[in-house]
Formats: structure tokens, sequence, C-alpha cells
């Protein structure tokens, strides 16, 4: 009898030490990982902030921000552009909730200078508004909202850095 406990026990043991191995995909684990920024990114202040001023759901702004902060990374040189990250902290969080990007024909004909990288993001920032449901005419009030909470809270130099990377518009 307690042999065959003991065969029992091991065989057990044999069965559910396979199922403890299991691993999640990495897309899985990846998707986990995303949903707990965004959980942390609509926690946030700022974008609880600008929600309620705007008027617009919290998700919607976390996308419009980020479209507005990638736009300003892309038009930012690297030190100016830590200057308004140190600002944000979680500005990648932000700038992953943003809309992806799709170069349009016209654009990209214009080749690599100042001016098409201009109209290359005036285009991504209308698309990506247009994406999200957020009216094109909100655009400045979102920025003005945002410098205005950089502001107050002691950031100026930062929603300086904001406004001169989209200083296109």
């Amino acid at each position: 009898m307690k042999a065959s406990i003991l065969l029992l026990s091991v065989a057990l043991s044999g069965l559910t030490l396979p199922t403890l191995a299991i691993e999640l995909p990495s897309s899985l684990t990846e998707k986990l990982a995303d949903s707990k920024k965004v959980a942390a990114v609509k926690s946030n202040a700022l974008i609880s902030y600008a929600a309620s001023q705007l008027g617009l759901s919290e998700e919607k702004v976390a996308g419009g921000l980020g479209a507005i902060f990638k736009v300003a990374q892309d038009n930012l040189s690297k030190e100016n552009f830590s200057m308004l990250s140190s600002a944000v902290p979680d500005i990648n969080s932000y700038i992953k909730q943003a809309p992806t990007s799709s170069v349009s024909a016209i654009t990209s004909l214009l080749g690599s200078n100042e001016t098409s990288k201009k109209a290359e993001s005036a285009n991504y920032l209308d698309s990506a508004f247009k994406t999200l449901g957020i009216p094109k005419e909100s655009l400045p009030s979102m920025v003005n909202t945002v410098s205005s909470y950089l502001e107050s809270n002691g950031y100026g130099d930062a929603a300086g850095m904001l406004k001169k990377g989209i200083s296109f518009l």
C-alpha cells in the first residue's frame, strides 16, 4: 500500500511539473506590460487635468498628448527634448499611446529637409487626431493646456521647449 502511494505521488508530481514550466508567449507578456503602462498613464495627473480642461476622455487625451510629444521629440534636439522629458518623466508612455505614423506620398517627395519634416509633422498630427476622434481644432487648446500645466508646476522651460517643438503650427 505504501509503495502504491509513493508510486502514485511520483507519477502525479511528474504531471504537475510540466504545467509549472509553461511560459507565456512574448506577445501576451508584452500586452500585459503595455496594459500596466496604460494604467500608469491613465492615472497620471497631467492626463486628468487635461481631460477635465478639454472635456475629452483620458484615453483620447493620452493619445493626443503622445502625438504632440512625439512631434516635439522629432523636431527638438536631444538636449532640448531631455528638458521636456525631465518635466514629464513618463513621456515615453505617452508617446507609445500615440497612433502610429505613416509618411504620405506627398511629404516623402519633399525630401528630408526642415520644411519636409515640418510638413510631415503637421500631417501626422492631423492624422493622429483624426484617428483618436479629437477635432483638429482642439490641438492648440491641448498644447496650451499642457504648457500651462507645466508652467504652473515650475517647468516653464519645458513648456517653452514643447512650444518650440511644435512651433511650425
